[in-house]
């Protein structure tokens, strides 16, 4: 025989004598109103008429019914018991005799699948009646609770029945129950139910059986265990529940990897555990079903039965002796479509898995059946979905396969119905491989064992002398002697007769007497054991109540103890409660003492920043300071040297004003060296922004320098309330060169490469008595930009002119020609290049430059007094013209006033 399941060989290709089709039936649901139209009419036992709707017809034209045949067809008026008799009874049948079954309803949503395998509790549907059908069974034959255990493997291992009561003690004492009890799994309280009294009797009588049930759902292609406990938290509650996953046994069987399987001893634990897992059950309210199924729900019934020994008391201790069958039960959740149920979000995702599944069921019998009728050999996708996969051996001939169709015959329903009898059509003509597993054990013991183990124990129970007979004083045989002799007489002399006669009465009397004695020292005996045993008795009963007042001790100081121990407790949980605060505050100062020297250190780390940017701004103050007075020096420097240099210039110019001789000195002076003689130049007038006028000439521009004109000019546009200032600096050209590029504006330049002759400028002097003004020709290009500078050269006779021609210089004795351009730090300088127009001796004119004029744009600076950085005046300087003295003395009194602006 075949012992756990799934150890056989894999399946051969079975011949039409081992195998038998898939058994479908039908089942209508009564419809609510019994005046709507119906699409299903059943007409006879096995075949039922499809009607299209009116619809249908004339959009076809034509009106086209259907006819399917099925193995039963049940009307709307069939009973619940009619149902299970018919489909399911022979399943629990071939369950017992060792063989596995599959059951599984099958149809539209709203159509009485789970009405059909569940029912209500006055009229049970298929899962309670063979849970009932089978209790009531094997009802005398059941192994002791935890005998047989599972492995988690699909598989079951065998204990002794003293293992059996340990495991049972150690779970009934213990607080998280393996098996759900009784209080936890009530079912729902909707009247008395009413069990179905049907019995099986091909029950083999020298097995012991054990139930296990276990309840899985399979939502959106992922498996759950219906009946695992839940860890609970008391902050976040019940933790979700884990999927499951299918694995493979040794035997090559399918079975969910981890399941919970509950050991139940009647029909109502076992009913209990299936209204627990019931409640877990995703269940949702669509517009065509108030409690729709959104998974497919599977209830699974295994056997466990193995044979006893050879006295009939205990199963064989062999794990390999277990016959192991199951009843899987599964309601399949309905096909739907989304139009008519109006789902949306989950509910439409789960809608979408429920019809993937049921497509791949499809797609795996088509495959069975094409492969069955062409001989091919097409892999069955059974791995598309959990649902085929994990009943893939029952496919291959692992087992008996039935289906429920359930119909709801109302017109409305006709598309969908028209599908699912396709469905069913096509799946009855799938064959599977009849199962050849058994309950038989050849195990050469007697059969019968059970009976007679269970009549020795009756006996015991009547007699108990028979199986523990008292010991008796003497070994006498209790009879009356040997029996009688013949007592036919032949003739009235036969004195042997007689003889023998009066000899086998003697003996008799005599035995009897003997046995009288016997029974006397017998009585004698047993009063005196009685005697004995009074007063052991008296002992005893001293004894005990001794026992017993050491054991009202013992109480009274264990409920002293155990008072103390609960104060202790209560002291030890005060204590667990100041030791708590106490961490508590300490975590907090902890995290204070941490904050406040997080702060220390962002405070110094600040504390070292600033003293180091302190530094640094020390560091680049005293080298800006020292840059600073390097800069003074040298500008001291050079002012130094300029007024030298100006200085010997003057004197220069001087001493050739005196002698008038044209002869070059015995020794060259320091300006000599540095420059050509100038003529004496003249002072001008200046006008700044707010209308004071200074007098100053170019000689005394060029002794200031650049810094005084500055300086005046910020004096003077602080006065006036402007925000910018002019710089304005003077630099002599000698008088022996000219400007270049003077050719391009038609004026002869001054140079010693000339071929027309120049006069000697000093000895084309104007006279300053003659009364006529100084005529100045300005040349300025077209694209001069216009500065409005505070400091203006006042010219009082001008002609402006962009492109200088010979016929203006015929009465022009100035030239002056404007020329910008940007200095190294991109501000804008206006030059100002002066120069006199001397007649030449051929009837033309010439330019002879000795100014430059240089205008920029500076900031005002600070409002605040600056002292004077030109030197005062040095009386010690001697001059010999009183013109020159006159000259300087007033240039020094307007700078003193220009400066102290």
């Amino acid at each position: 025989m075949k012992s756990q399941r799934g150890k056989s060989q894999r399946k051969q290709a079975a011949s039409p004598s081992q195998s038998e089709p898939v058994e479908v039936y039908c089942r209508i649901r009564p419809i609510d109103d019994p005046g709507d139209t119906v699409c299903v009419k059943p007409i006879g036992d096995s075949l039922v008429q499809l009607i299209p709707p009116e619809i249908s017809s004339l959009r076809n034209g034509v009106t086209k019914e259907y006819q399917y045949t099925f193995r039963q067809v049940f009307d709307e008026t069939a009973s619940q018991k009619a149902v299970f008799d018919q489909t399911a009874l022979p399943l629990v049948e071939d369950l017992v005799a060792g063989k596995n079954g599959l059951l599984f309803t099958y149809g539209v949503t709203g159509s009485g699948k789970t009405y059909t395998m569940t029912g209500e509790p006055q009229d049970q549907g298929i899962l309670p009646r063979c849970l009932d059908v089978l209790f009531n069974s094997i009802d005398n034959y059941q192994a002791k609770k935890y005998v047989f255990r599972p492995d988690r493997m699909n598989r079951f291992e065998v204990q002794t029945e003293a293992d059996a009561m340990m495991e049972r003690q150690r779970r009934e004492i213990m607080p998280n129950l393996t098996t759900p009890s009784k209080a936890s799994l009530k079912r729902p309280e909707s009247g008395e139910r009413i069990c179905d009294p049907t019995k099986v009797d091909t029950v083999e009588e020298d097995n012991n059986y054990a139930v296990f049930v276990s309840y899985i759902e399979i939502y959106n292609n992922y498996v759950y265990d219906l009946l695992e406990e839940l860890p609970y938290n008391s902050i976040t509650g019940y933790k979700p529940p884990q999927t499951k996953i299918l694995r493979t046994d040794s035997g090559d069987n399918m079975y969910v990897h981890n399941c919970t399987e509950v050991e139940v001893k009647q029909s109502q634990d076992a009913i209990d555990v299936f209204y627990k897992g019931q409640r877990r059950r995703k269940v949702a309210h669509t517009a065509l079903n108030a409690e729709s199924s959104r998974s497919h729900s599977v209830f699974n019934i295994r056997l466990v039965q193995a044979p006893l020994d050879e006295r009939g008391e205990e199963v064989v201790q062999d794990s390999e002796k277990i016959c192991v069958s199951q009843l899987s039960l599964v309601d399949l959740a309905g096909s739907e479509r989304s139009n008519r149920t109006k789902n949306s979000g989950d509910r439409l995702k789960e809608a979408g898995n429920i019809n993937q599944s049921l497509m791949v069921l499809r797609n795996c019998l088509e495959v069975l059946r094409e492969n069955q009728k062409t001989g091919a050999s097409k892999m069955v996708p059974y791995r598309d979905s959990r649902l085929t996969h994990l009943f893939k051996n029952f496919f291959d001939g692992d087992g008996k396969v039935r289906m429920i169709v359930c119909v709801n015959p109302k017109m409305t329903e006709y598309d969908e119905t028209i599908h699912v009898m396709k469905f069913a059509e096509m799946t009855q003509e799938v064959l599977i491989t009849k199962s050849q597993q058994s309950n038989k054990f050849d195990l050469g013991l007697t059969p019968g064992r059970r009976h007679l183990h269970e009549l020795q124990l009756e006996n015991a129970v009547a007699s108990p002398e028979i199986l523990n007979p008292p010991p008796l004083p003497s070994m006498l045989d209790f009879t009356f002697g040997p029996p009688f002799p013949l007592l036919e007489m032949v003739s009235p002399t036969d004195d042997v007769t007689t003889r023998n006669i009066i000899q086998c009465l003697n003996e008799r009397i005599r035995r009897r007497q003997e046995m009288s004695l016997d029974f006397e020292r017998s009585c004698t005996f047993f009063r005196s054991q009685l005697v004995e045993f009074e007063q052991d008795h008296k002992v005893t009963k001293s004894r005990l109540i001794e026992i017993e007042d050491k054991y009202s001790q013992k109480e009274k100081l264990f409920t002293k103890m155990e008072s103390k121990n609960k104060k202790l407790e209560r002291k030890v949980d005060e204590l667990s409660k100041q030791l708590k605060d106490m961490e508590r505050e300490n975590q907090l100062l902890g995290l204070q003492v941490q904050d406040k020297n997080w702060k220390i250190q962002a405070e110094k780390n600040n504390f070292d920043k600033l003293k180091a940017d302190f530094r640094n701004r020390l560091q680049m103050n005293n080298m800006a300071w020292e840059k600073n007075l390097e800069k003074a020096r040298r500008q001291l420097e050079k002012e130094a040297e300029n007024q030298l240099d100006e200085r010997d210039r003057k004197l220069e110019m001087l001493r050739d004003i005196v002698n008038e001789n044209d002869l070059p000195p015995a020794t060259p002076s320091r300006a000599r060296m540095r420059t050509a003689p100038q003529p004496t130049p003249k002072p001008r007038t200046y006008t700044n922004s707010a209308g004071i006028q200074t007098a100053i000439s170019e000689t005394d521009i060029t002794s200031v320098g650049s810094s005084t004109i500055a300086s005046s000019a910020r004096a003077a546009a602080g006065r006036a309330g402007n925000t910018r200032v002019t710089s304005r600096s003077t630099n002599r050209i000698p008088a022996a060169k000219s400007i270049p590029n003077l050719s391009q504006v038609g004026v002869t330049p001054s140079s010693s490469k000339s071929r027309q002759p120049v006069v000697n400028p000093r000895y084309h002097r104007r006279s300053k008595s003659s009364g006529s003004a100084e005529q100045w020709l300005e040349h300025k290009p077209a694209d001069i930009v216009e500065t409005n500078t505070i400091f203006q050269p006042q010219m009082t006779k001008k002609k402006s002119v962009t492109k200088l021609d010979v016929k203006d210089t015929k009465t022009a004795t100035k030239y002056v020609l404007t020329h910008q351009e940007q200095d190294s730090s991109d501000e804008l300088v206006t030059k100002l290049i002066k120069g006199d127009v001397i007649p030449t001796l051929g009837g033309g004119a010439a330019v002879v430059f000795h100014d430059v004029e240089t205008l920029k744009q500076v900031s005002p600076g600070s409002r605040k007094r600056r002292s004077p950085t030109t030197p005062r005046y040095d009386p010690a300087l001697q001059w010999t013209d009183t013109e020159e003295r006159c000259s300087v003395a007033l240039e020094g009194h307007k700078r003193s006033r220009t400066t102290n602006l």
